[in-house]
């Protein structure tokens, strides 16, 4: 055998030059060579077809690439199949035989290199970081000619065909890294992992595809749309550097090449000229090598230099290519975008109608499109919601900016024992498979105690595991029955919520608890486990033993000092203002209020800290009520409020 030093031509090579990462164009996206990280730019699907001719002496055209890819989210996924991207030497060994004495018959052999096909993957981490990775399948024909001696009377030679079938596997991976719009990078491997048949003829040992690893890094910079500047080297001192652009619906490039292997210094040009549309692209490109391809090689030159890259080496032809794409998806094309939100209410889950009727956010919006839409917004909170919760929708004109609003449903039993930082996630729909755009903003989730501070939210806590609140009563009540038996029936409400309150309070312990804005509040149930609370906590737990019964409440909020506001008990006694001699002969002791009807009826205050006796603490409710409500004119000028609680 002939010793042989195995060289490593250029490997980025491709058939329509470099144009970088730019978006503008995804037909070089289906070139493994010079993307192995599988990077493309289709929105849902995409198909490439390349169709090209090689000037070898005769004009030779076939379909060189077959291409599709797929996206799905932040992965992409790619095949080819590559019929063109063959290379076939035929060569005189140098040996012959002679046959029938006068007749002299060189020996041949034929070697064949195909790509038959490659597998691409890649993962879009976030805006700025890409990876992935191109599988591809070669098969190597070898066939051969040697003279074999035959012995028989007498001795004499004979050809014999040796033949082998060689596939082999080769992956690489890429990183492509985009520090911003004007300036990005890609950094991959050459032959990372090789892998399949070796040659077992010892003819055939050293005319493989050479598979030595190295590495590329690119640079693309990008200062206006119609001038771009690439620039690929690889660790082989090869490299390529292109210029491209594009200027409204026309892309453009050429790329100049060296090949270490390869003369001259600059081997050859890529010129490249297309068109695109948002549905297909269309591009022309060729390779001219500078160098003269009509020499022959010589068996022995070409076993010392061998092969890499089937399209570009030494022993290439100009081609002429025409590439198409096409652009294809099955889902609606965008036409809101999704500016900003703004979340504008905090999440507490014990009100968990609330945003039924009062939106938690505001997106803004604008229709992209040059038709009116109706926008459904929608927003799913990790382990608040299940799935997403649709909001209504929202007419938007063409190139208008509007807001929208994001309503929630939070389930009743949700259980949340602290506040939680959670992710929102917000949508806007026009069409009912896949959101047109879409952000994500943190938001605060408060514990299942947590309040506001607005008191008309308590009724939340006092409705709260209301069961325990009607057993609770109803064995008080049920315990008193032979003295409510007794008792005028116009005085049902009111004698049930003394009994009530006076079996109350003989357990409960008042516990100061003054904060400026977010309070923690008790369930009602939590209060009897702990056997006291705040004003508050009082109230609620009050309230809710009266309503679980039927007895109408109402919350006194006295707002005076914000700091330390103070909130008591008001029920409906049912009494008519002519009936209220039956409860008491004193008519500051209660507070007229119509009902639904516009009908009077006497309403009794509590002061719910005040945990001695119900005539005490009737007694100091309404002392609280008639000096701050009334006579300081408290009611009229909004420094204390009723509020009902249903």
């Amino acid at each position: 055998m002939i010793p042989s030093y195995k060289i490593l031509p250029q490997s980025s090579s491709d058939l329509n030059g470099y144009f970088g990462l730019q978006d503008f164009i995804s037909i070089p996206f289906y070139n493994y060579e010079s993307n192995p990280d599988n990077f493309f730019n289709t929105k849902d699907w995409g198909i490439s077809l390349q169709y090209g001719a090689e000037f070898s002496g005769s004009f030779n055209s076939s379909i060189y690439l077959l291409g599709i890819s797929k996206r799905i989210g932040n992965h992409s996924l790619s095949a080819r199949y590559t019929p063109g991207f063959q290379k076939e030497f035929l060569f005189s060994t140098g040996e012959s035989i002679v046959v029938n004495d006068t007749t002299t018959q060189s020996l041949e052999a034929n070697y064949t290199y195909k790509e038959l096909f490659g597998l691409g993957y890649s993962y879009k981490m976030n805006e700025q970081l890409s990876a992935g990775l191109s599988l591809r399948f070669f098969e190597q024909d070898f066939n051969q000619q040697i003279v074999k001696p035959v012995f028989g009377d007498t001795l004499y030679l004979v050809t014999e065909n040796l033949s082998e079938d060689l596939n082999f596997w080769k992956a690489d991976i890429g990183i492509d890294y985009f520090l911003n719009d004007q300036l990005q990078f890609r950094l991959a491997s050459i032959n990372l992992l090789n892998f399949g048949d070796d040659p077992t003829t010892e003819e055939f040992q050293g005319f493989e595809i050479k598979q030595e690893r190295g590495a590329f890094i690119a640079a693309g910079f990008f200062p206006y749309n119609y001038l771009n500047f690439n620039f690929i080297y690889e660790t082989t001192s090869s490299f390529q550097f292109s210029t491209t652009g594009n200027a409204n619906k026309f892309v453009y490039g050429v790329t100049a090449f060296h090949d270490q292997y390869q003369e001259p210094y600059i081997a050859g040009l890529v010129p490249s000229f297309g068109y695109r549309t948002n549905l297909f692209e269309v591009l022309l490109s060729g390779v001219y090598y500078f160098s003269d391809r009509t020499n022959d090689a010589g068996f022995s030159q070409f076993y010392e230099e061998g092969i890499d890259n089937i399209i570009n080496n030494r022993y290439s032809y100009n081609k002429i290519v025409l590439s198409l794409a096409l652009n294809i998806s099955s889902t609606p094309e965008k036409k809101v975008e999704l500016i900003d939100v703004q979340i504008v209410r905090e999440i507490y889950p014990t009100f968990y109608d609330m945003y039924l009727d009062k939106p938690f956010a505001y997106g803004k919006i604008v229709n992209i499109s040059s038709e009116q839409v109706k926008v459904t917004p929608s927003v799913r909170i990790e382990g608040i919601t299940e799935g997403n919760i649709n909001s209504p929708q929202v007419l938007v004109e063409p190139g208008d900016t509007s807001t929208v609003p994001f309503y929630l449903i939070i389930s009743e039993s949700l259980n949340m024992e602290r506040a939680t930082l959670s992710n929102a996630d917000f949508y806007v729909n026009v069409t009912s498979n896949q959101p047109d755009d879409e952000m994500q903003k943190p938001a605060l989730v408060n514990s299942e105690n947590a309040w506001d501070g607005n008191v008309v939210n308590l009724r939340y806590f006092i409705s709260k595991d209301m069961n325990f609140s009607m057993n609770y009563a109803k064995n008080i009540l049920s315990e008193n029955k032979n003295i409510l038996d007794s008792l005028l029936a116009e005085l049902d409400e009111f004698e049930k919520a003394k009994l009530l309150f006076n079996e109350f309070v003989k357990k409960m312990t008042y516990v100061s608890d003054p904060r400026a804005s977010v309070e923690y509040v008790q369930f009602p149930n939590q209060t009897f486990e702990l056997k006291g609370g705040d004003c508050d906590d009082l109230s609620v737990a009050y309230c809710s033993l009266l309503e679980s019964v039927g007895i109408q409440t109402a919350l006194v909020d006295y707002k005076n000092d914000l700091q330390l506001r103070h909130v008591n008990v008001m029920f409906n006694t049912k009494l008519s203002p002519e009936q209220a001699a039956l409860i008491t002969n004193n008519d500051s002791k209660y507070f007229i209020r119509k009902n639904e009807q516009d009908i009077d009826e006497v309403w009794v205050p509590i002061e719910t800290t005040s945990l001695t006796n119900f005539g005490e603490a009737w007694n100091l409710g309404v002392e609280k009520f008639n000096r701050e409500a009334l006579n300081e004119l408290g009611l009229a000028s909004g420094k204390v409020e009723i509020v009902d609680v249903y």
